[in-house]
């Protein structure tokens, strides 16, 4: 027997397509298994290694929210230490340090009896309890927030790694090819670290999120220039797109840069047609945009943004993610 040597790229490769559809593969199930085996764009939809339920994903990533044990994950043993003194080794070596129970109650909720505080009022309701699963299996290695947040979004405290929503459609691709595939969406301040929570990492360029901003236009130059019609915008980028596949085959097919690049300038073109429609809230019921606290100033651009979400993956957006918040 020989040993079989692998090369980085085939490594990451094969390690990224079982990721990909193994941790998500309770994603796609009906039209995706269909799908030409030969993907027609980078973004195609691709079959997942098993049969699944699910076909997007929405992630809603509370930075500053409560935390897991005021809310989802009592801890009784830290509430029979309540404002005791604690001798453990942490990051604050200086003056002294108390334990702390949450001031909440909790009980079990739903069919599946849950964990759940008695805050949280509607969402103990049966009917939404019954959808929800507490996922416990999650730890920080870091007090430093973007670390933390590096850890929770690209598995690595470093940074740099693909976030989960490049992975997603690095595995199975994405249903709409006039969108996006991964769309973040934040406040009008950026998370702890940025955008590389939801970079690319070492996988192509076009897997990384597309930010949608909060206000005025969700991207630049969305709209086209008055004076430009479409055919004439087609034209140029015909014009552009051939010098760039010469420049492409002079290099040997194999700038990812430039590929993404060339594929970036077809996506921002077809964008312009499908994204105002599709982010125009006000084809909503009033009932819809009450529901969602649309008609609460206090919730309304979280609100906004949770409908657009649900709007961006009912047009074929593989995943959205939003952040909420920074409490410092």
């Amino acid at each position: 027997m020989f040993p079989v040597h692998h090369s980085r790229r085939s490594l990451l490769c094969g390690l990224g397509a079982s990721l990909g559809a193994v941790a998500l593969s309770s994603m796609l199930a009906g039209e995706e298994r269909s799908a030409s085996p030969v993907p027609l764009s980078p973004l195609s939809p691709k079959p997942p290694m098993f049969p699944a339920r699910a076909k997007n994903v929405i992630l809603l990533f509370m930075e500053g929210g409560p935390g897991q044990m005021d809310t989802f994950d009592p801890k009784p043993e830290l509430s029979k230490l309540h404002k005791q003194e604690s001798k453990l080794s942490i990051g604050q070596e200086k003056g002294f340090k108390f334990f702390v129970g949450s001031p909440f109650q909790f009980h079990r909720v739903g069919s599946n009896g849950i964990d759940m505080c008695d805050q949280w009022v509607h969402l103990a309701d049966p009917f939404v309890a019954d959808e929800l699963c507490n996922f416990r299996g999650c730890q920080a290695e870091s007090l430093n927030h973007p670390e933390a947040l590096f850890h929770m979004n690209t598995g690595s405290r470093l940074g740099g790694d693909p976030a989960l929503g490049a992975w997603t459609t690095y595995g199975l691709g994405s249903e709409n090819q006039n969108l996006p595939g991964f769309v973040v969406m934040t406040e009008l301040a950026l998370p702890q670290g940025g955008s590389a929570n939801w970079s690319n990492g070492f996988l192509p360029p076009w897997h990384q999120g597309t930010r949608l901003r909060p206000e005025g236009s969700p991207l630049l130059d969305l709209k086209s220039q008055p004076n430009k019609s479409r055919e004439h915008q087609r034209r140029a980028l015909d014009e552009l797109a051939w010098l760039n596949r010469r420049h492409l085959e002079s290099v040997g097919n194999d700038d990812d840069r430039l590929s993404a690049r060339i594929a970036g300038y077809e996506l921002a073109y077809r964008m312009q047609a499908e994204v105002p429609e599709v982010i125009d809230l006000h084809h909503e019921t009033q009932q819809t945009q009450q529901m969602y606290g649309l008609d609460d100033p206090d919730t309304k651009s979280f609100g906004s943004q949770c409908l657009m979400a649900r709007r961006l993956v009912e047009n074929g957006v593989r995943f959205v993610q939003i952040f909420s918040g920074g409490w410092d």
